[in-house]
């Protein structure tokens, strides 16, 4: 049986914040589906419908709503990987989605 160390630290009640864990799963998720879009768009040769460009609208406001959780989430007290990863990720996919609509318009 193991013994507990004497300086074994404890750094209190923190724990890993849920939004910032959910806002991380969204920017996956809408990552994904570009993929997804991307890969169909590609299989019809360039040519996507308009059901691809509706999917394609709705990711780019699940960035949105997924960088919107994960600055909220940095407001928490608790340990800042997952709100910052989430921010992040979430940051660059938006950029990504608003990147692939403005250049759409050329």
């Amino acid at each position: 049986m193991r013994r507990k160390r004497k300086n074994a630290y404890k750094f209190g009640d923190k724990k890993h914040s849920k939004r910032g864990k959910v806002s991380l799963l969204l920017a996956v998720l809408s990552l994904l589906a570009g993929i997804v879009m991307i890969g169909i768009s590609i299989q019809n040769g360039g040519n996507a419908n308009h059901y691809i460009g509706s999917a394609g609208l709705f990711a780019l406001m699940v960035a949105f709503a997924s960088m919107f959780i994960g600055f909220i989430s940095l407001g928490e007290d608790s340990y800042k990987l997952f709100p910052i990863l989430g921010s992040v990720c979430s940051g660059l996919v938006f950029a990504g989605w608003v990147a692939v609509y403005v250049l759409g318009f050329y």
